[in-house]
Formats: C-alpha cells, structure tokens, sequence
C-alpha cells in the first residue's frame, strides 16, 4: 500500500465545513395531497326538511350526528338541530344520551306508522304470480267441489 499523503489544513477546513453544511440541510416539508373540501348544506329549506323528518325515522334503525350528515350532505351542526327536530315531535328516542354524542332510534310511535303503512299496502296490493297461483289452485279445487 502505497503510504497517505496528508492533507493540507486548508483542505482539511474545506473539507469539514462541506460535510458540516450537507448534515444541517433545512428540512422541507413534505407536501400532502389536500382533502377534497365538502360542500355540504348549511340551512333547512321547507323540502330539505320535509324529507328528513319522513324519512330519518323510518328508513333508519340507529341514528347518529354522522349517519345523518352521510345521508343527507348537511353540516354536523344542522343535523344536531334536525335531531332535536325530531325528538321534539316524537320521532326519535334518545338511546344514550350524553354530553357530547348521542345515539338515537326510532321511536315507538314512529315504528307504529311504519307497521301500519306496511300492513295496508300489503291489503291493497296486487298479488304475486305465486299467490295467484294458489289462489288458482283453489279456486279450481272449490269450483270441483261446488259442480259435485
């Protein structure tokens, strides 16, 4: 091997003072992809609200702050005031209320109506080929016994 040639202190000074600025680099900031802003509704207009109070009680079994702003693209606050709404008029019960964060449901008068409209649409709806079919089953069996 071949003996080192040392190195000059003005190289050396160079040297250090280079190594010294490429460790202290500012660091930069990594830039983020922005979150989609959402544009969603800030004021009950009469169909807005009409809407939510008939369909909040009788689609949804468990009703909460963000299941409604989902549902209906409205800002936290004016689905905390759309829940208030509700349980004003008896649509929906507290389940466990706090401070904070509430979990509401259907209330029982709101279960009612929606047994009712499903059993008077099942009186006046048409029958499916199935049911008539056994209908015709029947009725063909009756008219035999009726001739006999």
């Amino acid at each position: 091997m071949p003996p080192k040639v040392q190195k000059s202190k003005a190289a050396k000074l160079l040297a250090a003072t280079s190594a010294a600025k490429s460790k202290n680099k500012k660091k930069k900031w990594s830039k983020l992809s922005m979150r989609e802003k959402k544009n969603h509704r800030v004021v009950f207009n009469q169909a807005l609200l009409d809407k939510f109070v008939q369909d909040v009680p009788r689609k949804m079994k468990v009703i909460t702050i963000y299941s409604l702003i989902e549902a209906f693209k409205i800002t936290g606050s004016l689905a905390r005031r759309g829940l208030r709404e509700l349980v004003s008029r008896g649509l929906a019960d507290a389940v466990a209320p706090s401070g904070a964060y509430c979990v509401y449901t259907q209330s029982a008068k709101a279960l009612e109506e929606k047994k009712n409209k499903a059993a008077t649409t099942a009186a006046t709806a048409k029958p499916t080929k199935q049911q008539s079919k056994k209908k015709g089953k029947k009725a063909a069996a009756e008219e035999e016994e009726a001739d006999e």
